[in-house]
């Protein structure tokens, strides 16, 4: 909670500021990238959240299966980074990459906490089945 209020106070701060700095068309097509990158980095940070909790709280292999999208996160990057680092024009739309694996995470994160609660019912009823 209080990552999220910094960030947001941050950002008021920051983004008038570049918003006064804007007189030229490169400045403003910078200003707007700088934006985007922020709703994109921002978006990923919350994205990340949710494996990182479930990891905290989970258990043996459930554990490891909220370990996945950073795995997925780290060579993604890597991959960006490195192709930057070859050729600057590479990955021109690196943040829509970022944001595609945060919407990726989110699906995913989805799908392993239901397969998580059904497995856990179908152990809950075996166990009421066991004591009966």
């Amino acid at each position: 909670m209080r990552f999220a209020t910094t960030s947001i106070v941050v950002i008021s701060a920051v983004l008038p500021a570049l918003a006064f700095g804007a007189n030229e068309v490169a400045d403003s097509a910078r200003f707007w990238d700088m934006v985007i990158a922020l709703i994109v980095l921002l978006a990923v940070l919350a994205s990340a959240a949710l494996p990182f909790a479930a990891f905290r709280h989970w258990t043996n292999r459930w554990r490891w299966g909220a370990l996945f999208p950073f795995a997925a996160l780290a060579i993604w990057s890597s991959i960006i980074i490195a192709a930057k680092l070859i050729d600057p024009k590479a990955h021109g739309l690196w943040p829509l990459e970022l944001f595609a694996w945060s919407m990726l995470n989110m699906i995913y994160m989805v799908s392993l906490m239901t397969i998580k609660r059904i497995f856990e019912k179908a152990d809950a009823a075996a166990a009421e089945a066991n004591e009966s």
